[in-house]
């Protein structure tokens, strides 16, 4: 992991903006549970770009949650991040919210959960905390009891605001501060991605949601 990334964050109540250089944190501003993201994210890209003596053009990507998420905090953060790009002339990659919350968590197979509804969760397991991971339940939409019965046989470390909807002996639930994504690992996962696949051309957020539908999944 090389260079210097920008890894924003607007998917959760609790987003962020953070700066990673050559995969090292150097600074991190975690926006307030209050107020609009749009009044306050550009601001804070300013401040950890002061704080770290770095010029826009000097980054050597964006990193952007795609979510699941906020659906307002999501367009505010991906607009944001294309509007950024374009005046900097820096390339942009996406990252699931998701992979985002995983990669805070232990080694061995994780799930991660964002709670949708009443007994709803977008959620996701994958085989390590790594980016580059396979995904052994897919992303999606899922009824609470569908989870369940996918999780019951195994034990997964797990984090994300679904925690409360989610009831199963084998999630080994970590530290609730872990639940909200950090805006540093959507940096660093971003710059995973983009060194094995390239940057975004174009990005679109995740909603894992069809809008005319309840739910995506059994």
């Amino acid at each position: 992991m090389s260079g210097i990334w920008l890894g924003i964050d607007t998917t959760s109540s609790m987003g962020g903006v953070a700066l990673l250089k050559d995969g090292v944190l150097l600074t991190e501003s975690i926006l307030p549970v209050t107020g609009f993201h749009s009044e306050k994210i550009l601001p804070a890209v300013e401040r950890v770009l002061k704080e770290s003596d770095i010029s826009g053009r000097d980054l050597s990507g964006i990193g952007v949650s795609l979510g699941p998420g906020s659906y307002t905090g999501l367009r505010i953060g991906l607009s944001t991040v294309l509007g950024l790009s374009a005046g900097w002339e820096v390339p942009v990659k996406g990252v699931s919210t998701l992979r985002v919350i995983a990669a805070a968590l232990p080694e061995g197979p994780v799930l991660s959960c964002i709670r949708a509804r009443t007994r709803e969760v977008f959620a996701g397991v994958f085989s390590s905390p790594d980016p580059l991971s396979e995904e052994i339940i897919p992303q999606s939409l899922y009824s609470a009891k569908a989870l369940e019965e996918l999780v019951s046989d195994r034990i997964f470390s797990a984090a994300g605001s679904g925690r409360s909807e989610i009831s199963c002996p084998g999630l080994k639930w970590v530290s609730p501060l872990l639940d909200h994504p950090r805006s540093s690992l959507a940096a660093a996962c971003a710059c995973s991605l983009a060194d094995r696949d390239g940057f975004d051309k174009d990005i679109e957020p995740m909603y894992l949601r069809d809008f005319n539908q309840r739910i995506l999944s059994k």
